[in-house]
């Protein structure tokens, strides 16, 4: 069994986002979140280090909801998609 590394639980989810990146914004879909960061899968190819922004609504949250991070990790997604690792960089 491994040991989680996470510090903060992790929930599935399947939500779509926009994400917004050097001026230019695309959709993605949310497909895991914790406390500090997001996986999600686009078919927008975004290098590691990259600052973005992540644009979402979450039920129960009253609105958009849009937070920056770092891209952390990009791995292969379903078809041609990327599923990218986002370290959230302003949250509270």
């Amino acid at each position: 069994m491994s040991e989680e590394r996470r510090r903060s639980p992790r929930f599935s989810v399947e939500v779509p986002v926009r994400l917004t990146a050097g001026g230019n914004a695309f959709p993605a879909y949310l497909k895991d979140l914790c406390r500090d960061a997001v996986l999600v899968e686009t078919h927008q190819a975004l290098p590691v280090d990259s600052q973005v922004a992540v644009a979402m609504a979450l039920p129960g949250t009253g609105g958009p909801l849009e937070v920056g991070g770092r891209v952390i990790r990009v791995a292969p997604g379903d078809g041609d998609a990327h599923r990218v690792a986002i370290l959230f960089t302003n949250h509270e």
